[in-house]
């Protein structure tokens, strides 16, 4: 899964399953830039319950809930419970996190954010 060249754009696993369908959706974002927050900096301040929406195109809009909120060190992050298959629909969002280092140009762990859709609503 390649991160995305801008830092305003989220990623989205496009081999993967799509928001909404059963299994675990992936999407991911950059935390921070050199000149400042990017757009999953404030994912670190979401706890379960709380809610992440998704707008489609045709303005379907998918209501997910946090269920819990973990940090992984890069090289251990759970690829299984990340990617791997899932009962119900899921949608899980990573970025970067700890301390960065500007010689190997990577943050130390990545935050995950996973989730389960609670509703579906068109039109909205």
């Amino acid at each position: 899964m390649d991160i995305p060249q801008s830092t305003d754009k989220v990623g989205f696993l496009s081999t993967g399953i799509l928001p909404g369908a059963t299994g675990n959706a992936v999407m991911d974002g950059h935390v921070d830039s050199y000149t400042g927050p990017a757009v999953f900096f404030r994912l670190k301040k979401l706890k379960p319950g709380d809610e992440v929406l998704i707008r489609n195109k045709s303005g379907r809009v998918l209501q997910f809930n946090v269920e819990s909120v973990e940090t992984f060190k890069t090289a251990d992050a759970p690829v299984q419970k990340i990617f791997g298959p899932a009962d119900g629909a899921h949608l899980n969002l990573i970025t970067c996190t700890g301390k960065y280092s500007r010689s190997k140009k990577e943050h130390e762990a990545r935050l995950v954010v996973f989730t389960k859709l609670q509703e579906v609503r068109y039109g909205q």
